[in-house]
């Protein structure tokens, strides 16, 4: 009676090793895969190995269990029937059913999502080794559960895609292993390939250029007001856009005593993008042919707007200031109420990112100022409060049919205030 009561408590550890097991190949994520087959040699690749192949890892796993608990039932009935008679087996059924649950169950699944990947790699030989014993009986069984999917129209899983990365991000965010603004500029990155230049770039209401048949002496105060480092000269038209004058190349100028030049002397030729140009293919452009400018063409040749390598940079980093600009200046200020003075060329992408929301919109629609008219069907009017999904805008400051700053108030703010 001894050694079944010895057999009887080794089937149960069984069944804990196989569910600990279970539990520790199926929480490892892709990430801690990768970094065990590159740091942990032949045993991290046999771990790489099995949890690709999920239907052998499943099926190993499941089969030892099984066994297990089947066999450790059997063997508490008889034992029961033995010691205490047939009267008894149901008091023992409901007793190892307890025992199994936490012995051969929830303790070594908690452990195992613990101790993932100790586990993993400390079972892997045996598990591979129960594989090849298996190898009939997990055939058979997973044929007809591949059968039994088909039949329900079950797609494959993929392994990782870039909404469950970014979810990752978020995830790290809310535990404290990243910083908020490490978390925007990993989604930028990520949006890097996918956004147009129209969404970043300056619009052409207000980018600064010059004539370009002027003088340096007659602009050369203006110039240095604004404090760009270059900017755009057009011919006769400001939207005629001829070439980009470097501020440098004004100052070298006047070093040398030919204030007299026009700017056409010294001017460079821009490179000419369309607005569906998307940022990357831009910026690989900008720093194949040298250039820190390119100008904007709408669909019809007419001037869109200007983007430079600095808007790409702000696009990832944040906003950035050289010395000439205000400190503090930023698109979106948040006001001692709770809510936020947003400019109306915020991109749509930031905008959901600050607030966590979602705000649905065509893909022509770039901008805050875009949305907003998009939603009502018309351009809107000072002081006119538009409810959206997550939040309240208010719009604050228009300009010759164009939204400057709209004032948000989050959702829980006007709750708050409200109540």
């Amino acid at each position: 009676m001894t050694y079944l009561t010895v057999l009887l408590v080794v089937l149960i550890l069984l069944a804990a090793f196989f569910s600990a097991t279970e539990t520790a190949f199926t929480s490892l994520s892709l990430l801690q895969v990768e970094r065990l087959a590159a740091t942990k040699s032949g045993r991290g690749r046999m771990v790489a190995r099995l949890t690709r192949r999920s239907d052998l890892l499943l099926g190993t796993v499941l089969i030892g269990n099984n066994l297990a608990n089947v066999s450790a039932s059997a063997l508490a009935t008889e034992i029961t029937i033995r010691v205490f008679g047939n009267h008894a087996v149901g008091y023992m059924t409901g007793l190892l059913t307890l025992v199994i649950l936490i012995v051969g169950e929830v303790t070594p699944k908690r452990f195992a999502i613990i101790y993932n990947e100790w586990i993993s790699l400390h079972t892997v030989r045996v598990i591979t080794a129960l594989s090849y014993l298996f190898r009939p009986v997990i055939w058979v069984v997973g044929g007809v559960s591949n059968l039994l999917t088909r039949l329900l129209g079950s797609q494959r899983r993929t392994g990782l895609t870039l909404e469950g990365l970014l979810h990752m991000v978020n995830l790290a965010e809310s535990l404290g292993i990243v910083a908020n603004r490490e978390t925007r500029m990993v989604k930028n990155i990520f949006r890097f390939n996918d956004l147009p230049v129209q969404a970043i770039m300056t619009h052409r209401t207000a980018v600064f250029s010059l004539e370009m048949g002027s003088r340096i002496e007659g602009v050369l105060s203006e110039v240095s007001a604004r404090g760009f480092s270059r900017f755009p000269v057009y011919d006769e038209q400001p939207e005629k856009i001829e070439g980009i004058v470097n501020t440098r190349h004004i100052v070298e100028a006047v070093a040398a005593g030919r204030p007299n030049m026009r700017l056409k002397e010294i001017m460079t030729k821009p490179i000419f993008v369309p607005t569906t140009r998307k940022i990357d293919q831009l910026f690989a452009q900008l720093k194949r042919e040298d250039c820190k400018m390119a100008v904007v063409l709408d669909e019809y040749g007419g001037l869109a707007g200007i983007v430079t390598q600095q808007d790409i940079a702000d696009e990832i980093l944040g906003e950035l200031r050289d010395e000439n600009e205000e400190i503090g200046w930023t698109k979106i200020k948040p006001l001692s109420d709770g809510a936020y003075l947003m400019m109306g060329d915020t991109p749509i992408h930031q905008v959901n990112d600050f607030l966590g929301i979602s705000l649905p919109h065509e893909r022509y629609v770039q901008t805050l100022g875009g949305y907003l008219a998009e939603t009502l069907d018309r351009f809107p009017t000072e002081h006119e409060a538009i409810p959206v999904p997550g939040a309240l805008f208010v719009i604050e400051k228009v300009s010759r049919n164009r939204i400057l700053s709209v004032r948000c108030v989050p959702q829980a703010v006007e709750e708050q205030a409200q109540g």
